[in-house]
């Protein structure tokens, strides 16, 4: 930096040099904070001092000669070009009334008038030698750091200001404020100087740090960045130089680079820089630098002066100190990495007994458990129970605040500190949750912690059902089965349900592994819920709720209710680790129960939600519900999408047995889509060996035998078909709702030969629907009229195209157009095929199904990429009566979107759409949109 950031300072210095020769001894005194710009302005001044010709003597007080006498006042005699011009003997002479000052300056009290005598002769001595060596030229005295001089120099400086005062001499001194920097006696004689200047440095402002960017970047830039510059460095110009550096450092090419720069980037030359400022002022200012880095937010006066033993007025004095050097500001730290400069800066040992005696000291001051609990887990030492006590009220704190990190941290230091027992068992419980939501691959120590636990008998039966759900999920069924035994074994005849019994009785346990079961014995086994447990769960907790719903709906069908209760807990379950599996549940019920708007609804909201908070083990698993969604509804696209998201925030480690949702997805997605390679290489992922004993197994292999079948390969297809049908009945879910394995058998039966099992297996499927399974139930009418015949059971089709127009399923409605473009063929109806085909055609390609594209172009004549032909000459149009609103409602209701898509579509409210439909009904003569013309297939065909 150059003086031209201190343009009024200067302006002053220049005067003073200037009326050197004419006037008496003059004395300015520049004080300032460190690493402000006095040592650069007092070189300016000597710079500038020679060159009028004055004789100039510099010197600098240093820390480490603060007590040894004449240390300044030598550097001014004997470090000079002057002196050594002169002849040795004078050089001689003047160290010998160097010498025989610092023997005075060593006698605290002068033991005669003859020794006070000496002293006196010895000062005068001094003061002449100093004048002599200016060579009859006015003299410039510049001393840096004067604080830091010893008391002999000072008192030789007084005695030079006194003697002198008629001479043209000009003293410059450099003084850094803060906390020790005075010395009273040597104040208070430079205000009796007649001709006293005093100078006062401050930082610089936005204007003068824009000044010194432009030496290094461009004028743009410069503007551009002075605001932050300055914030993070509050105008210290020893600051501001680094954080140049830190600038040029990361745009090092060329000019471009620097034009591109928006954002200011603060890295090791301002942690460094710090560090230097802090290192040249007093030592109270750097204690109170580091009680602040250890406090932080619960750094007041009385903390510190407690903490570091200093008295209010120091640190206060220290505190202003650092906030004029624009290192603080309101009491913090400028920059987060100016607090962690400091705190790297302390030896270990001293960091971690400043910890301690902080935390101790914020506990006695009542201070709140998490400000204490971050002291003890920087130690990581507990030494009471009242220290075990602050960090599981931290934890909880934390984890309603969602500062996992802070919550871990806090459990993993209070399970080391904690005793065997029921408290040591509930830190464990809670460690375990909140690792697997931030990093479930290394939850595994956790759970055989929780094991061992068990196993040495303590621990609580509360903490067991933590156990059992990681054990199931990482696919241990045996090592859960055990557990279980044993549990249930030692509640025998007990009053009320144990914990352990409440958990295996929830639906989501028994739906998702309902061969623990079999494992558990009938014996230990909850009794299953019956319709009337379904009302009773309303009132209960929302993991009991939810397991109800969905046991209902997979155990005894559709159940509106269930669905309602589902919905019920989604509405006022806010997500947590401790709700997560009954919002997962929940979602599930509504999946099964085709309420799958409602569902991408809710799914959309705690994926939202899961993205503010973080953490892996929540956002894989309502991913992977999402991926689910978006299948179901026919958008194969969008479930790929989720799908492998889902897979990407959790290794196959982490996912247990939960990944053969996810693959049973992306395999079906992309069979649906025609990429069977791709489906093919999610069937060789690696997966639990425990995986088909689970729903999330049935899943999977329901989508192989989906794969399979569009392959050609029937007999394996219908193996994999008939063995869920096998497990499903057995486990005692065998509902289409979950996997619709009838109707998938019996086209596989269809391509054999085997028309009378197929027509047992669909019409046994269709028995099972219920109201309200709007896409099972038409999928189950689609088979139903392939197995009969299309011709016999043509309106069956059309029945499953209204139940479709309720769940939005569009791939299954580009199935049931093409059996009734298939169909309306037999029947010789070849102008409706072949809309049908072209209406189930478009919505595959939107679709991207590819394979389903392939299978309906014999339907279409050959004619299904090509536009509808326009009308001749003479033939009416169809939609000549129509407005242009009413085709284009019209138009999209043809290919068969709902009205909430063509809402959606055209930006109008469902209302509008359902009072167009009705018009156009009117004009055309139909009365449902499956009787619209193909003529309105194209916006502009008429």
């Amino acid at each position: 930096m150059g003086l031209v950031e201190r343009v009024d300072e200067w302006a002053l210095l220049e005067e003073v040099l200037g009326n050197s020769a004419d006037r008496p001894a003059q004395v300015v005194v520049v004080r300032g904070p460190v690493a402000t710009g006095k040592s650069e302005l007092l070189n300016g001044v000597a710079e500038r001092a020679e060159a009028r010709g004055l004789t100039v003597l510099k010197a600098a007080g240093l820390r480490a000669e603060r007590r040894t006498p004449m240390a300044v006042f030598g550097q001014l005699l004997l470090h000079t070009d002057q002196v050594r011009e002169h002849d040795s003997g004078e050089a001689a002479r003047v160290e010998r009334l160097l010498d025989d000052a610092r023997f005075t300056a060593m006698l605290r009290e002068p033991d005669s008038e003859r020794e006070e005598h000496v002293r006196a002769h010895v000062m005068r001595s001094l003061t002449a030698a100093l004048h002599a060596t200016a060579g009859g030229r006015p003299l410039a005295i510049v001393v840096d750091d004067i604080q830091y001089a010893d008391i002999p120099s000072l008192q030789c400086l007084q005695h030079v200001m006194h003697e002198l005062r008629a001479k043209p001499v000009v003293i410059v001194l450099g003084l850094r404020t803060g906390p020790g920097a005075e010395r009273p006696m040597f104040s208070a004689e430079l205000l009796r100087h007649p001709r006293l200047t005093q100078l006062r440095l401050g930082t610089l402002g936005e204007r003068a740090t824009a000044e010194m960017l432009r030496d290094h970047v461009d004028e743009a830039t410069a503007r551009r960045l002075a605001p932050d510059v300055h914030r993070v460095s509050g105008g210290n110009p020893l600051l501001i130089r680094a954080l140049t550096h830190d600038i040029l450092a990361h745009c090092p090419t060329s000019d471009t680079s620097l034009s591109a720069l928006h954002t200011l980037t603060v890295g090791d030359a301002y942690r460094q820089s710090v560090l230097s400022c802090l290192h040249r002022g007093d030592d109270a200012v750097l204690a109170v630098a580091r009680g602040l880095a250890i406090l932080d937010d619960a750094a007041s006066d009385a903390a510190l002066a407690g903490l570091l033993e200093l008295d209010h007025e120091t640190v206060a004095l220290s505190r202003r100190a650092l906030e004029s050097a624009g290192l603080t500001q309101a009491g913090t730290f400028r920059h987060p990495l100016a607090r962690t400069a400091v705190l790297d800066d302390l030896a270990r040992a001293d960091r971690l007994a400043l910890h301690r005696a902080a935390a101790l000291l914020l506990r006695r001051g009542g201070a709140e458990p998490p400000v204490v609990a971050r002291h003890i887990v920087a130690t990581g030492e507990v030494t009471d129970a009242e220290s075990l006590d602050v960090l599981w009220e931290t934890a909880t704190r934390a984890r309603r605040d969602e500062d996992v990190s802070l919550a871990i941290a806090c459990l993993h230091l209070a399970d080391q500190a904690c005793p065997r027992g029921a408290r040591r068992s509930e830190i464990l419980a809670e460690l375990a949750r909140c690792v697997w939501r931030v990093r479930p691959s290394t939850v595994g120590p956790h759970l055989s912690a929780l094991r061992t636990a068990f196993d040495e008998g303590w621990l609580s039966e509360q903490a067991v059902p933590v156990l059992l759900a990681g054990l199931l999920w990482q696919g241990r069924l045996d090592e859960a089965a055990e557990i279980a035994r044993k549990c249930q074994g030692a509640h025998e005849g007990a009053s009320g349900s144990s914990a352990v019994a409440a958990y295996l009785a929830t639906g989501g346990v028994r739906t998702t592994y309902p061969v623990l079961r079999e494992r558990v014995g009938a014996d230990n086994w909850p009794a299953a819920q019956g319709p009337a447990d379904l009302m009773a769960a309303r009132g209960s907790d929302p993991r009991s709720r939810a397991g109800a719903a969905l046991n209902a709906v997979l155990t005894r069908g559709v159940d509106q209710h269930a669905a309602d209760l589902a919905e019920t807990v989604l509405q006022g379950t806010p997500l947590s680790d401790a709700t997560l599996e009954a919002l997962t549940c929940s979602l599930s019920t509504l999946i099964y129960s085709d309420r799958l708007t409602r569902a991408a609804h809710w799914c959309d909201a705690l994926l939202r939600e899961a993205t503010k908070l973080g953490g892996p083990g929540w956002q894989a698993p309502l991913s992977a519900l999402r991926a689910k969604i978006a299948l179901r509804q026919g958008n194969a696209v969008d479930a790929v999408r989720y799908g492998v998201n889902a897979l990407s925030w959790m290794t196959p480690l982490g996912w247990g047995v939960g990944i053969g949702s996810v693959l049973a997805t992306l395999v079906s997605a992309h069979t649906a889509m025609g990429q069977y390679e791709q489906a093919m290489t999610y069937l060789d992922h690696h997966v639990p060996e425990a995986l088909p004993e689970t729903r999330y197994g049935l899943e999977l292999l329901h989508a192989r035998g989906q794969l399979y079948a569009a392959t050609g390969r029937v007999r394996p297809a219908l193996d994999d078909f008939l063995t869920c049908g096998e497990l499903m009945t057995r486990w005692g879910i065998d509902q289409p709702a979950l996997v619709p394995w009838r109707s998938a058998a019996a086209e596989m039966h269809l391509r054999t030969g085997g028309e009378a099992e197929a027509d047992r297996l669909v019409k046994e499927q269709l028995t099972k629907c219920g109201s309200g399974q709007s896409r099972t139930r038409a999928l189950t009418l689609r088979v139903l009229a392939e197995v009969a015949g299309l011709r016999r059971h043509h309106h069956a089709l059309h029945e499953a195209i209204e139940e479709l127009e309720e769940c939005e399923d569009r791939l299954e409605l580009v199935r049931v157009l093409g059996a009734l473009s298939r169909s309306h063929h037999a029947l010789g109806e070849l102008g409706q095929a072949r809309m049908m085909a072209r209406r189930a055609w478009r919505i595959a390609r939107d679709a991207r199904a590819e394979a389903l594209c392939e299978h309906l172009l014999p339907y279409g004549d050959g004619e299904v990429s090509t536009p509808d032909r326009p009308a001749r000459d003479g033939e009416s149009c169809p939609s000549e009566e129509l407005t242009d609103a009413e085709r284009r409602v019209a138009s999209l209701a043809s290919f068969g979107h709902s009205n909430r898509e063509i809402a959606r579509k055209l930006f109008i409210t469902v209302s509008t759409v359902e009072q167009h439909l009705t018009r156009v009904y009117r004009k055309l003569n139909v009365s449902r949109r499956k009787d619209l013309p193909h003529d309105l297939l194209a916006d502009t065909a008429c």
